[in-house]
């Protein structure tokens, strides 16, 4: 049986932005035109992804079905990176674990964008990868900073 991802991730992501929109004490309501706006300025780059990652689970053999887990932006530049986990619905089957990397600029096209998939824990990543795209890596601890 293939696995089948659904649109889960994007439902996740707005519904979190809209969270946080209402949590922050917006006064006004919004449009349906305002959110259209904010879906493609914020969410179109991990959008794309995050259907990178799906497509590239939905390949995968199982005997259940890959569902969408985890999500971690790694780095948030135009060389975008992130870290998305699949869980299988079958007991004992390995959860899937992916580092994506996406090139989004300003005027980018998501249909068109080059992304790269790497499962991680089982290859090193491609040569040449955009900045940041070690997703294994943990951020730099942060040091305070001396007294004077």
């Amino acid at each position: 049986m293939i696995a089948r991802c659904s649109a889960a991730p994007i439902r996740i992501l707005i519904t979190t932005a809209l969270a946080l929109a209402a949590s922050r004490g917006v006064c006004h309501a919004q449009s349906a035109d305002d959110l259209s706006d904010l879906d493609a300025m914020t969410f179109s780059c991990p959008k794309a992804g995050l259907n990178a990652a799906a497509r590239e689970a939905a390949k995968v053999p199982s005997q259940g079905t890959y569902q969408f887990a985890y999500f971690r932006i790694v780095n948030d530049s135009h060389h975008a990176s992130y870290e998305v986990h699949f869980k299988s619905n079958y007991q004992g089957e390995a959860d899937l674990k992916y580092c994506v990397a996406v090139y989004c600029q300003q005027g980018w096209d998501p249909r068109t964008a080059k992304t790269s998939v790497t499962l991680m824990g089982k290859q090193p990543p491609p040569a040449g990868a955009a900045h940041g795209a070690d997703c294994g890596a943990s951020p730099a601890p942060v040091k305070p900073r001396p007294k004077r």
